[in-house]
């Protein structure tokens, strides 16, 4: 039976049970900021193999690779019921990922890598789906599974217990609530099926107001660099100070 989800806090757990039981995850059409979560940080695609640290390897059971594998696909319902599944990213959404990137505005993939990038390297997108080094997430709709519309990533970073989040939403799905649910989702994932995060971090730029808004709607601490850029960390385990 579909279970409606009708807040950003709530979402994580939540949703999962909801999977758990065989339910459908649909966004809310009226609590939910109407935001595109278009770029939240530019740091996580640039991460290089060669960055696989001593540390990084003894991290690996954070996130289980048998627990990221068998993630379920989930169903999200827009706010005019465009029908999306998101699941994990594997080697052979390359393509499909790189048609994303060149269907999104200058605008919006500035917003997410702090540059006008077209498209991720091969090397950039094996890291990004190296279990190892954290989870990424593509979005489908689900009347044509072989187009992505966005791309989600919670990847380890140098800090012990932090992961960074990262999302991008092709212009033509923005607007209807899909990146918030993707954030909270991607937040629920951290509190179960990598229990050695303790922390997210997130950076947007500072005239960001929605994109902020979802964090802040999370419980994010939210501080002001001296540039332009905005660096937010969500709590989501104990014994981490924000």
């Amino acid at each position: 039976m579909a279970r409606r989800i009708t807040g950003l806090v709530s979402v994580g757990a939540a949703a999962l049970v909801a999977l758990e039981r065989g339910g459908e995850w649909m966004m809310a059409s009226r609590t939910s900021p109407g935001v595109s979560c278009r770029g939240v940080s530019r740091r996580s695609a640039d991460v290089k193999v060669a960055r696989r640290s001593p540390l990084a390897r003894l991290q690996q059971a954070d996130f289980p690779a048998s627990a990221t594998l068998d993630l379920p696909s989930v169903r999200m319902a827009t706010r005019t019921d465009r029908i999306t599944l998101t699941r994990p990213a594997v080697a052979d959404d390359y393509e499909a990922v790189n048609e994303m990137h060149a269907k999104c505005s200058l605008e919006s993939r500035y917003a997410r890598y702090g540059a006008a990038r077209r498209s991720l390297s091969h090397r950039e997108w094996a890291t990004l789906c190296d279990r190892a080094l954290g989870l990424t997430l593509v979005t489908v709709p689900a009347d044509n599974p072989s187009r992505v519309v966005a791309l989600t990533h919670l990847m380890r970073t140098s800090e012990l217990h932090v992961r960074e989040l990262a999302v991008l939403v092709e212009d033509s799905w923005q607007g209807e609530g899909l990146g918030p649910a993707l954030v909270s989702y991607v937040v629920g994932l951290a509190r179960t099926v990598a229990p050695g995060c303790r922390v997210i971090s997130a950076s947007t730029g500072r005239s960001n107001a929605r994109m902020l808004s979802i964090l802040r709607g999370l419980d994010a601490a939210v501080k002001y660099t001296a540039g332009a850029t905005a660096e937010a960390r969500i709590r989501v385990g104990d014994g981490i100070r924000r």
